[in-house]
C-alpha cells in the first residue's frame, strides 16, 4: 500500500458565511490520526494529469476517501469501474453495466470528496440535455472561481453512462482506454447525479468545468455520465472554499510527465458529451 501525504493548493478562499469547518483526516507515514480543519474543503487524491498518463495502480485506502468527504466521484485501482461517493457509502460502477458497494481494503489512484453541506438549491429543475444542464448551472451558481459539489435527484427521461474496465500493464493512455468503453442507455428512470464543478485556474489538476456521475434509486445502475435528460429534479449544491491535494508516495507519480497529457486529453476523457 502506498504511502501517502498531503499538501494545501496554494489557492486557499475564505470559509463563506453560514459554512462550520470540518476535520479533515490526514494520513502521516498510514498514521491517519492527525486532523486539520481546514473549512468546507474539496479532498483530492492525486491530480487527474497523472492518472490521465496511466498512473492507474494502487492509490489512497478506500477507507481513507470516507475519511475525507461522504460525496464526491473518482475511479478504482487499474481502473476497474466509476467510482460514486453518496451518502457516505462508495458504490463501484463496474465495466459489465452491474453495481455493488466498494470493498474498503481496496484503492483509488484518483478521487474528489467533499462533506455535502447544502448551501443553495434549485427547485423544480429540468434539462433537456447533460449541456444544457451545464449551462444553466453557469449562469445559476453563485461564484465562478469556486470548487461545487452537486447533487441532482430526480426522474430522468433518459440517462447514458459509462464505466472503463479494469486494465493490465503495460498500461496504455487514458485517451486510449476509454475508446473502448463500454455504454448503456437507460430510460425512464429515477436517480441522482452526483457532480463536481471545478473552475478553469484548477487546469489538469481535475476536470475543469462538470463532472458528472449516476447512481439510480435501487443502486443497480450507474457510472460515468455523457447523456441525460431531465425530466424534473431537485438540484442542491455546497460550495468548497479550500482545495486539499494528497499527492501519492509512488514511483509512477514521481515519473510521470505532465507534457504528455494535454488540456485536450482531459477534455475528451471526462468531459465526453452526447450518446456513443
Amino acid at each position: 500500500m502506498n504511502t501517502w501525504f498531503a499538501i494545501s493548493w496554494s489557492i486557499v478562499f475564505a470559509v463563506i458565511a453560514g459554512c462550520a469547518p470540518k476535520s479533515v483526516s490526514i494520513p502521516k507515514g498510514g498514521d491517519s490520526g492527525g486532523k486539520v480543519a481546514v473549512g468546507e474543503t474539496l479532498v483530492q487524491f492525486s491530480l487527474l494529469a497523472a492518472l490521465a498518463a496511466d498512473d492507474y495502480s494502487g492509490g489512497a485506502p478506500l477507507r481513507d476517501v470516507l475519511t475525507s468527504g461522504d460525496f464526491g466521484v473518482g475511479t478504482f485501482d487499474r481502473l476497474d469501474g466509476e467510482m460514486i461517493v453518496l451518502d457516505g457509502k462508495i458504490y463501484q460502477a463496474l465495466a459489465d453495466g452491474t453495481v455493488r458497494e466498494a470493498d474498503l481494503r481496496g484503492t483509488t489512484p484518483f478521487a474528489a470528496v467533499t462533506f455535502f453541506e447544502e448551501d443553495g438549491r434549485i427547485d423544480d429543475f429540468s434539462a433537456a440535455t447533460l449541456e444544457h444542464l451545464d449551462q444553466q448551472l453557469d449562469r445559476r451558481l453563485p461564484r465562478r472561481n469556486w470548487p461545487y459539489a452537486i447533487r441532482i435527484d430526480g426522474q430522468f427521461t433518459e440517462v447514458t453512462v459509462r464505466s472503463v474496465p479494469e486494465q493490465t500493464p503495460p498500461y496504455r493512455p487514458l485517451v486510449e482506454v476509454v475508446k473502448e468503453q463500454p455504454t448503456w442507455e437507460h430510460r425512464n428512470i429515477n436517480g441522482t447525479l452526483v457532480g463536481l464543478r471545478c473552475p478553469a485556474w484548477m487546469g489538469t489538476l481535475n476536470v475543469s468545468g462538470y463532472h458528472w456521475h449516476f447512481l439510480s434509486d435501487d443502486r443497480d445502475i450507474g457510472g460515468h455520465v455523457l447523456e441525460c435528460n431531465l425530466d424534473r429534479g431537485k438540484l442542491v449544491y455546497d460550495e468548497c472554499s479550500s482545495v486539499l491535494i494528497r499527492l501519492p508516495n509512488s514511483q509512477e507519480f514521481a515519473n510521470f510527465d505532465m507534457d504528455d497529457v494535454s488540456q485536450g486529453d482531459v477534455d475528451r476523457i471526462e468531459r465526453q458529451r452526447g450518446r456513443e
